[in-house]
């Protein structure tokens, strides 16, 4: 193929070489796998990759999936191990094998607002759980690829079809195709083309910045390093082309054949006329609907869906357990891990560390030096309201009572929260949840029982028991019970509790159980893994 001389000043002095010849496509129409066979598989360094990952490709390949990963090795490498996407590109009419495949190994797929970026036709997020790591993979699954504007892809220009050349890498003896430098090459120019811009009178266009991350692996060998063609084979046989200058500095594309491959693309699609403006124009709107919307997260946290959310919508997560259980260390933790890619909010329903409204924690720090002899001058004011001790108990009591509502209060605000960050798609973990059921006892109602009988402060009890009963109306989707040995809670936390009130949390605990049946315990003796790794599944299986 003939190819326009280089503008002055640029010195090439092989032919270009093209890259992305139509034959292959026919090849793949005819069903003939693209794979290249004879070539030896692709170098890898060790991957630390997740068990599941490689269960994933390999049932991928017992079950003749047409699929091929089209990123590069570099960010290859993390997304395997589960610390980045793994973008796979799939043959459409093998969708349904593939939802039957990730089903089986309790895959779940997101949802996500149309104002981002990520959201256009023929492309999802799929999560699939590594629970002997308590991790999970996330697929960037395409069925085709589009291509336009950051917040405006809607040219379908790739599908499987039109990869002309797959390689093959081997992971722990699976082997996972990769597309080949040359369609890495062919796809990045695509996308390229409708977002860049450059000044009227530059021939060359540099793609730098995060563009350079696309590719790892430079399309042609260093010893042909210079002018190359990038082919593209449209609907309706519509043939386009972009040259490229490749150097060790990097890549440059030419803009007048950018601009030319724009409107190709389009035409394509069945686009004509001003449609650069209009794909402009739109993508304005919702790229500043995204950062509006990303700005207003970050100044009210769960007022607004997330970015992504499970299939199923949001739900909340209850940790309970005695003190030195590790729920606060766990509800840490899980929190994290699923912060990675879904909506995922922490809420505390206890009056410790946690976090609490101010005035709550600034009574708090006041008053819990003088907290035995305040709780021993109510308690020895009993029912005699005519005692000489009255003044001073009936006003300890009071203020007793008055504190009790208002950590009543700050738990119920707490609890409806959490259910109103879980309807919009959030992962709720909750450190600790009120009970109604004994007073005193694992975040339950806290007034002493002999005040409902004292003239005045009755009101403020049975409010207290009110709020409760509500909060026990609000019961979590899914309750997770750490429990264990005193001897654990000793060794975690010496001192914090004595085995009298230990063995009366783990009764109510029972107690709980017995009530609903849906409850789950978790051995809270193992360790901080083996423990989050439990807890990782029972949530995941909860999606």
């Amino acid at each position: 193929m003939l190819v326009e001389a280089l503008t002055p000043g640029v010195n090439v002095p092989a032919p270009a070489r093209v890259v992305g010849a139509s034959s292959s496509i026919n090849k793949a129409d005819a069903g003939v796998s693209q794979t290249d066979a004879s070539a030896s598989l692709l170098p890898l360094e060790t991957v630390p990759a997740l068990p599941i990952a490689i269960e994933l490709f390999r049932a991928f390949n017992e079950s003749g999936l047409k699929y091929g990963i089209i990123q590069d090795l570099a960010s290859l490498q993390s997304g395997l191990a589960g610390r980045d996407d793994l973008d796979l590109l799939l043959d459409k009419h093998d969708y349904p094998v593939f939802c039957s495949i990730v089903s089986k190994l309790h895959g779940c797929r997101s949802v996500s607002l149309s104002c981002y970026d990520n959201v256009c036709a023929g492309r999802e997020d799929w999560f699939l759980p590594d629970f002997p790591n308590g991790r999970y993979l996330h697929l960037d699954m395409h069925i085709g690829i589009r291509v336009g504007w950051e917040f405006r892809k809607r040219y379908p220009v790739f599908d499987y079809a039109a990869i002309t050349r797959w390689e093959s890498i081997c992971v722990d003896g699976v082997s996972i195709p990769v597309v080949s430098p040359e369609d890495e090459i062919r796809i990045t120019i695509a996308r390229f083309a409708f977002r860049t811009w450059a000044l009227p009178w530059r021939q060359w266009i540099t793609v730098g910045g995060g563009w350079r991350d696309q590719f790892a692996r430079p399309p042609l060998p260093s010893g042909q390093q210079g002018l190359g063609v990038a082919e593209y084979t449209l609907g309706g046989g519509r043939l386009a082309s972009c040259r490229f200058l490749q150097s060790v500095d990097g890549l440059m594309a030419n803009r007048r054949d950018l601009a030319r491959l724009r409107r190709s693309i389009r035409e394509a699609c069945g686009f004509t006329g001003g449609y650069g403006i209009a794909d402009a124009g739109v993508h304005l709107a919702r790229k500043t609907s995204y950062l509006a919307l990303r700005s207003l997260q970050r100044l009210m946290p769960g007022t607004f869906p997330p970015k992504r959310r499970p299939a199923a919508g949001g739900f909340v997560v209850a940790l309970v357990g005695p003190d030195g259980m590790g729920k606060s260390t766990q509800a840490d933790r899980l929190t994290r891990i699923f912060r990675w890619k879904f909506g995922c909010a922490q809420a505390y329903v206890g009056i410790g560390d946690g976090n609490g409204w101010w005035l709550r924690k600034a009574l708090q720090t006041l008053v819990f030096p003088y907290r035995r002899r305040l709780k021993s001058l109510a308690q020895h004011d009993g029912n005699n309201s005519f005692s000489r001790n009255w003044s001073k108990g009936g006003l300890a009591a009071a203020a007793l009572a008055f504190w009790a509502v208002l950590i009543a209060l700050e738990r119920y605000a707490v609890v409806k929260r959490a259910h109103r960050w879980a309807t919009r798609g959030l992962i709720v973990i909750c450190d600790r949840w009120p009970q109604a059921l004994c007073s005193g006892y694992l975040d339950g109602p806290t007034v002493p029982p002999h005040l409902f009988s004292v003239p005045g402060l009755s009101v403020l009890a049975r409010l207290e028991q009110r709020l409760y009963q509500k909060m026990a109306e609000c019961r979590p989707q899914l309750t997770l019970h750490l429990v264990s040995d005193f001897a654990v809670s000793e060794q975690r936390k010496p001192g914090e509790i004595r085995k009298e009130a230990f063995d009366a949390r783990l009764s109510l605990m029972a107690e709980l159980r017995d009530r609903d049946k849906n409850i789950r315990t978790i051995d809270a003796s193992a360790g901080i893994e083996a423990v989050g790794q439990e807890l990782f599944r029972h949530i995941w299986l909860s999606f």
